[in-house]
C-alpha cells in the first residue's frame, strides 16, 4: 500500500479565496474516482486526462512508482486535480535539486511510452490560472529540494505563463504541432472532404484510392465488442511491430507496460465507448487497422498498424486507411479528427489545421537557474529551453 501524505496550504489573495491545496497518496483518496469524473464533466479536458485513461494508468503503474494526488479546492468546491511523480534526479543534475516533479509522467520510459497529450492539471472551466497558480505555490512553499515542475505535451502554455509567481520561470523545452481535420466545418460547408486540400494530396489520394479500390470499395468497421476490439489490437500489434522492425526498431508494443496498459484499455474503452477500435479493408484484404480514442464528439488517433507491401504501386496504406475513416467520421457526425503531435508530412498534407503543444519546464528564479543553465550549455551547448512567454508569442 502506497504511503499517504497530506501538504496543506490555505492561500489568501489569490482567486481560489481561503481554498485549500492537498497532495495524497492515491490509497488515500477513496473518492477519487467519483471527485475525478464530477470534474471531468465540469472541465474541458482531453481523452487523456479522462478517468478512463488515468485509472488505467494507475492501475499499471508498479510499486517502485508512487504518483500523488495534486486536488486544490475553493469556496465552491473542487477546482483541479492532478497526477504528480517524483522522480530522482542522476548526475550533475542532482547539484541543482533532487528530484523533479512531473504531471502524469514517471520518468520511466517504458511506462511513459504511452505518451499521453494535451496533459496537465484537469480543471474546472474558467479556473485555470487560478488553479494553476494555487498548485505553484503550494509546490513552492511546501516542497523541498525541487529541480523544476515538469508538463509534457499540453495546450495550457497561457494558464500557466499567466499564473507563474514572481519566483517561478517558464521555459518550452520542446512544441510540436498537433494537426487537425475539423470535421464539423466540413460537413458545414458543404464540400467533400479532399476539397479543402492541397492539389498535390488530392491528386495522391486519388492515386491510391484508385489502386486499393481495384481491390475492392474502401470499408471502415469498428469494433462493437471488447472481446472484438482486442482481437483487433493484436492484428494493429501485429502490423504495427512489422512496419517498424522492417526499419530495424522496436515498435510502441515493445514495452510490456504498453501492452498490459492498452488491453485494459481497449477492453473497457470499447465497451464504454472512449476507444474505436477501427478496420479498414479493401475487398479482403486488410488495409490496417486504427486505435481512437472518443471525446466529445471528436476523434484522437493514437496508433495504428497498416499492411505495407501489399500493393506493387502506391503501396501507402497508412493514406488510404486515414481517408477512408475520415470521411466514415463525416459522414456519422464526428466533430474533429486529430492526430496528436508530430511533424510527420502526412499529418499536415491531410489536416485543415493545427495548434501547438508545449512540453514546459518550470523553475525557480535565482542563482541556482542562472548556474544550471550555464552548466547545460557548456555542456550541452544548448539553452535549458525557450521562455514560455516567447514560446507561445511565436
Amino acid at each position: 500500500m502506497r504511503s499517504a501524505l497530506c501538504i496543506k496550504a490555505n492561500f489568501r489573495g489569490l482567486a481560489i479565496s481561503c481554498g485549500d491545496v492537498e497532495f495524497l497518496s492515491p490509497d488515500a483518496c477513496p473518492e477519487l474516482a467519483s471527485d475525478w469524473s464530477w470534474l471531468e464533466s465540469r472541465a474541458n479536458g482531453s481523452p487523456f486526462t479522462s478517468w478512463t485513461w488515468v485509472s488505467t494508468w494507475l492501475k499499471h503503474l508498479p510499486d517502485t512508482v508512487q504518483p500523488m494526488v495534486c486536488r486544490v479546492r475553493d469556496g465552491q468546491g473542487l477546482v483541479a486535480l492532478g497526477l504528480t511523480v517524483g522522480v530522482p534526479e542522476r548526475g550533475f543534475r542532482r547539484i541543482f535539486g533532487g528530484h523533479s516533479i512531473r504531471l502524469q509522467e514517471t520518468g520511466d520510459a517504458a511506462i511513459d511510452e504511452v505518451t499521453p497529450e494535451y496533459v496537465g492539471l484537469l480543471v474546472r472551466k474558467g479556473s485555470e490560472v487560478d488553479a494553476y497558480a494555487a498548485f505553484f505555490d503550494a509546490v513552492s512553499a511546501r516542497c523541498r529540494n525541487w529541480r523544476r515542475i515538469q508538463v509534457p505535451a499540453t495546450s495550457h502554455g497561457n494558464a500557466i505563463q499567466a499564473a507563474l509567481p514572481d519566483g517561478l520561470r517558464a521555459y518550452s523545452t520542446c512544441d510540436r504541432p498537433a494537426y487537425t481535420i475539423d470535421l464539423a466545418a466540413i460537413r458545414a460547408s458543404g464540400r467533400r472532404y479532399v476539397d479543402h486540400l492541397s492539389k498535390k494530396t488530392r491528386s495522391n489520394l486519388a492515386q491510391v484510392r484508385r489502386a486499393y479500390g481495384e481491390l475492392g470499395a474502401l470499408r471502415v468497421d469498428i469494433a462493437d465488442t471488447p472481446e472484438r476490439g482486442l482481437e483487433w489490437l493484436e492484428g494493429l500489434r501485429q502490423l504495427h511491430e512489422r512496419r517498424w522492425e522492417s526499419k530495424g526498431q522496436p515498435g510502441s508494443f515493445a514495452s510490456p507496460y504498453f501492452r498490459a496498459f492498452h488491453r485494459d484499455l481497449v477492453a473497457e474503452g470499447v465497451a464504454s465507448g472512449f476507444v474505436d477500435l477501427i478496420r479498414v479493408t479493401a475487398g479482403d484484404l486488410i488495409v490496417g487497422y486504427l486505435h481512437v480514442l472518443q471525446w466529445r464528439g471528436g476523434r484522437y488517433y493514437y496508433n495504428s498498424g497498416f499492411n505495407y507491401g501489399a500493393l506493387e504501386r502506391y503501396d501507402s496504406p497508412g493514406i488510404a486507411a486515414l481517408h477512408a475513416v475520415v470521411e466514415h467520421g463525416i459522414d456519422h457526425g464526428w466533430t474533429l479528427f486529430d492526430f496528436l503531435a508530430g511533424e510527420q508530412d502526412y499529418k499536415r498534407r491531410l489536416s485543415t489545421g493545427s495548434q501547438s503543444l508545449h512540453w514546459i519546464d518550470v523553475r525557480r528564479a535565482g542563482p541556482g537557474l542562472a548556474a544550471e543553465g550555464f552548466a547545460w550549455r557548456l555542456l550541452s551547448g544548448r539553452e535549458l529551453g525557450v521562455p514560455l512567454g516567447q514560446a507561445l508569442a511565436a
